[in-house]
């Protein structure tokens, strides 16, 4: 992420706000905070002295110059177990504003009931505080429906919208669905669903089931979270990567101060991935927008065609003062206790990825955050034209150029919609865990 900033409040209309969205200079995540009574959006971006081309490491652009906008919010807050969670505004089938950000009001984590960043997570299992599943999980998510923050090749719908077209729905396993327009010929934007979940917390662990992800040239799908005011209320991108990738890439984003150990490769199965900054790092604005990742080489079935070929898996988010680690687990490997909702991490072995809290506080640097799905197409990262053109980096081989005949992202999401019968979602669950009791 970048590494200076412009912010611009204004008042906006939804109108306003979609007009706001279209016009960043680079792109930009949308951060959602509240703030009396009102919902803000905010994008933040680079000063022009750091928008250099890399060569080392292929990375995401998430930020551009852009601004704040309010709209009308509700604020509700809950806390339990160790962290905290806000429940925002319910979702309307309109797909309006209020509708397709969440709200909530500032609670504080209680890390003392942590263990240190010496010692290891306790080995008594998390309990089970809620499960997105089933015929409501929609329920628990708005509907991102303005311009895509990324600028992907994308039209994203409201939550009225993508169930009449069948974007999204829950299938005869219960299972929810979030697929994309696959008419052939589109002009604009290929339609496709963004939803942010409702739940927000500050400690804890979500879990994630998927027995399908979106893959293939031109796509750009994540699972990942978000706090308020970004990078200050941190990001972590759990399940990401674009076009024809098989290895999946984490990632942590954050404001000055947070790094990771120069041993983190010791820690974790994981491979820190290099580019042009400090690898160990992981401030987005002192950067160049890359914070601090891990490549997950060890594992050919973590993301793509081999995610999907071997029935999905579980990513499994650890979250306490220890640190943030990220686990993940392919289908006929998830551990007996993530099965009997009593997951015991102590149990698990070495995380994929281990981002310590020794010299980055997880308190401090990441708070109330939310989870996300995107599904978007093209944009900065899948869609620039060194990825498109590209092979060689996480277990693509070919590029995207020779595999489709297509000399942009743009052209062959707009012009092939049959290529994109793979570009979907299919999600068992989302869940959420309180921390152990000791």
């Amino acid at each position: 992420m970048l590494a200076a900033s412009l912010l611009l409040p204004l008042l906006a209309t939804p109108a306003l706000a979609a007009h706001v969205a279209r016009n960043p200079k680079r792109h930009s995540h949308v951060d959602i905070a509240a703030r009396n009574g009102e919902v803000l959006i905010e994008a933040r971006g680079p000063s022009p002295e750091l928008r250099k081309p890399k060569t080392k490491r292929v990375v995401k652009k998430k930020r551009a110059e852009g601004s704040l906008c309010v709209f009308p919010g509700t604020n509700t807050t809950t806390q339990i177990g160790g962290g905290a969670w806000a429940g925002g505004p319910t979702s309307t089938a309109s797909g309006s504003a209020s509708a397709s950000v969440s709200a909530s009001a500032s609670v504080s984590a209680s890390p003392s009931a942590s263990p240190s960043p010496s010692t290891p997570a306790s080995s008594t299992s998390w309990s089970l505080e809620e499960a997105w599943q089933g015929n409501d999980f929609f329920d628990h998510f708005d509907f991102w429906a303005y311009n895509d923050p990324t600028h992907g090749t994308v039209s994203y719908q409201g939550a009225s919208d993508a169930w009449n077209q069948g974007l999204v729905s829950i299938n005869s396993k219960g299972n929810a669905i979030m697929t994309v327009d696959q008419t052939e010929h589109v002009s604009g934007g290929r339609k496709a669903v963004r939803i942010h979940g409702k739940k927000r917390y500050t400690g804890g662990m979500v879990i994630m089931d998927a027995v399908h992800a979106p893959t293939g040239c031109g796509t750009w799908p994540a699972w990942w979270m978000n706090g308020d005011n970004w990078p200050y209320g941190g990001e972590i991108d759990i399940m990401e990567g674009v076009n024809a990738f098989s290895q999946n890439q984490i990632s942590i984003h954050t404001g000055s101060g947070c790094r990771i150990p120069s041993n983190s490769n010791d820690l974790q199965t994981g491979t820190l991935t290099t580019g042009w900054f400090d690898s160990y790092n992981c401030a987005a604005y002192e950067t160049g927008n890359e914070g601090c990742g891990v490549r997950d080489l060890s594992n050919q079935n973590s993301y793509g065609e081999g995610f999907n070929a071997a029935g999905g898996g579980v990513y499994a988010l650890e979250w306490t003062q220890a640190g943030i680690r990220v686990f993940f687990f392919s289908r006929n490997n998830i551990p007996a206790d993530i099965k009997s909702d009593n997951p015991d991490p102590s149990t698990w072995g070495k995380p994929t990825a281990n981002f310590r809290g020794d010299t980055c506080d997880p308190y401090k640097f990441f708070t109330e955050n939310f989870n996300i799905f995107t599904n978007t197409f093209c944009g900065d990262w899948s869609g620039a034209d060194s990825v498109w053109n590209s092979a060689g980096y996480a277990g693509q081989t070919e590029s995207c150029a020779s595999k489709t005949g297509y000399s942009t992202c743009s052209d062959y999401v707009l012009n092939k919609g049959s290529a994109f019968s793979e570009a979907y979602w299919e999600v068992s669950y989302v869940k959420y865990y309180n921390p152990p009791s000791s």
